[in-house]
């Protein structure tokens, strides 16, 4: 674990603020909760034998980062990006349970009730860069060709992104944080994203990958192609197709 967790230099102004204005269990059940989410992201990647590169902490929320394919198993990243989710629910029992034994009084379990949910609903998002679009990325990719479902989730971040904006009109700092990361994260997506879908074609050329159906496209346009999905392109198979673009010439 050591180097891997890192604090954003954004974090430790927010958390002096915390401090200064007295707010000493607030800054302790935030990034207690916070941690929890992280924790229970980390626990399904390790599960399924991938490696963190980086666990950041953001004064509202962490990421983490992990080594992963393009082409991916669905499930194993839909339960990954679901853990942090579940993490936080449990947070909900256990919390419930120190009330209701009289372990915490009634002010810390309001406090940790406010934080825990504002972050959920925050998480659950479909905003590029936090969960709640990672899960519906995922689970259009069932159905839908991945260049299509790049271009879906672009628009319901942008449209999500400003209904946020609406409603949160602030100059609040830690506001003005959320906003900054979150127009950075889809101006970020947009401008990689021929990058992240040229890797898409490429590891299918390069790699064996898992497959769990095999499906007909009438003509070459490989925009077309599905996660977990093999192709035949006029009953050519995709790693013909992906040669002419990727191969040794």
């Amino acid at each position: 674990m050591k180097n891997i967790i890192k604090i954003d230099i954004s974090t430790y102004f927010i958390i002096l603020l915390y401090l200064i204005s007295g707010c000493f269990k607030e800054v302790i059940l935030l990034y207690l909760i916070i941690i929890i989410h992280e924790l229970g992201h980390m626990f399904f990647i390790k599960k399924f034998k991938k490696e963190i590169i980086e666990i950041k902490i953001y004064p509202f929320g962490g990421i983490t980062k992990y080594n992963s394919l393009v082409n991916h198993n669905i499930k194993q990243e839909l339960l990954i990006s679901l853990a942090g989710i579940f993490s936080q629910l449990l947070l909900i029992i256990i919390y419930s349970l120190l009330f209701k034994f009289n372990i915490i009084n009634n002010y810390t379990y309001y406090l940790f009730n406010k934080l825990n949910n504002s972050l959920l609903i925050f998480n659950i998002l479909p905003i590029i860069g936090l969960d709640g679009e990672k899960i519906i990325h995922l689970l259009l990719e069932l159905f839908i060709p991945y260049t299509k479902v790049n271009n879906i989730c672009i628009v319901i971040s942008i449209i999500t992104l400003i209904i946020f904006i609406i409603n949160s009109i602030s100059l609040k700092i830690n506001i003005l944080f959320v906003l900054s990361f979150l127009i950075y994260k889809i101006i970020y997506f947009i401008i990689n994203k021929k990058y992240i879908e040229n890797k898409f074609y490429l590891e299918r050329y390069l790699y064996d990958i898992p497959y769990k159906r095999v499906i007909y496209i009438k003509d070459n346009n490989i925009n077309k192609m599905y996660q977990e999905k093999f192709h035949f392109f006029k009953y050519i198979n995709e790693k013909k197709i992906l040669e002419s673009k990727y191969g040794n010439k």
